[in-house]
């Protein structure tokens, strides 16, 4: 029976990243995929009074994976909801899984491929700021039940991945009680499992990714730390245009491109679809379809060797011609 994929475009340069991902995913599965498009965020809204559809939702619940595109964010206003992370809410996607791995390989520099395994703010740590007249107070909770979940999504995304090395990144010093939770359920959910583990202070393991960036394997945090851990990794791969990412949750995923937007490129044909293509593979592996995961790859990482890559990597192609060579990549032996 097919995997059901639903390709959700949004807005900005989404519709452009979302259509070469699905070209790509069509190319590689074949008859083992059934991709469906459901509309979110801002073109949503104007078809349908809705930037989250009942049908989006419906259609959602019953995939094996979701690629999505980018959604506009509209941080000044308070009254504004990104659909993209209530839907993420709704399917219950507590831990978000990004990928650091270079596409060409760093002369005099040990390969890099890191897992980076954050919770889902909306999930695990629930922040609230509260304004007086003269500041704002910030406040944090943390559930033991929520860090013991994570760990146990994080085991699972290690032992899928081969990785046999997983560090616990925190600032316990600083903040003994929430960090100080987080550190000890590490412990405690990996005290009797067969991987090698450890912990450091999340300003040592921003240094050591930088310094010795092949010595990382899995990396687990919350989100406070782990997006600026996420900062440091998509600088070291070249961008967020070169980084896939994933919320997952028990038994299903949500995977899209690391950058923005960028309403000012949209139509033009020239963004890098890099991410969103290996946000794609990401959610075949969730579908089950590893070899062919592993087939995208090595076709986009075939792609870059070439120099058949988009103005931002070096090269001259468009959206639709870097999609093309990674499509003609997966005919190839």
């Amino acid at each position: 029976m097919p995997k059901k994929i639903l390709a959700l475009p949004g807005d900005g340069v989404g519709p452009e990243v979302v259509s070469a991902a699905a070209s790509v995913v069509e190319a590689v599965a074949g008859g083992k995929v059934e991709i469906a498009f459901a509309d979110i965020g801002e073109s949503a809204f104007e078809a349908t009074g809705h930037r989250l559809p009942p049908e989006t939702i419906d259609l959602a619940t019953e995939a094996d994976a979701i690629i999505a595109g980018t959604v506009a964010d509209k941080p000044s206003d308070r009254r504004y909801g990104n659909p993209v992370r209530a839907l993420k809410k709704q399917l219950g996607l507590y831990a978000v899984l990004r990928r650091f791995s270079p596409l060409l390989p760093a002369p005099g520099r040990r390969p890099m491929d890191v897992f980076v395994v954050t919770g889902n703010p909306d999930a695990l740590l629930n922040v609230t700021e509260t304004e007086s007249l003269d500041g704002v107070m910030m406040q944090k909770y943390l559930s033991a039940g929520s860090c013991a979940r994570l760990f146990r999504k994080t085991a699972q995304v290690a032992e899928a991945g081969g990785r046999r090395r997983i560090t616990c990144a925190h600032r316990a010093a600083a903040f003994p009680a929430s960090d100080g939770l987080f550190l000890d359920r590490f412990y405690k959910e990996f005290a009797a499992s067969e991987f090698m583990i450890g912990d450091m202070e999340v300003e040592q393991a921003a240094a050591e990714m930088v310094m010795d960036p092949g010595s990382m394997d899995v990396i687990v945090s919350t989100d406070l730390y782990g997006s600026v851990l996420a900062g440091v990794g998509a600088g070291l791969v070249g961008g967020g245009y070169l980084t896939p990412m994933g919320s997952l949750g028990d038994s299903s995923g949500l995977f899209e491109p690391m950058h923005g937007p960028r309403a000012d490129m949209a139509d033009k044909g020239e963004v890098n679809p890099t991410s969103a293509i290996l946000s794609a593979a990401m959610a075949l592996d969730q579908a089950g379809l590893r070899a062919e995961a592993e087939a995208v790859r090595a076709s986009v990482r075939s792609a870059y060797a070439r120099g058949a890559v988009t103005p931002d990597a070096g090269g001259s192609l468009g959206t639709a011609g870097f999609c093309d060579e990674v499509v003609e990549g997966l005919k190839k032996p």
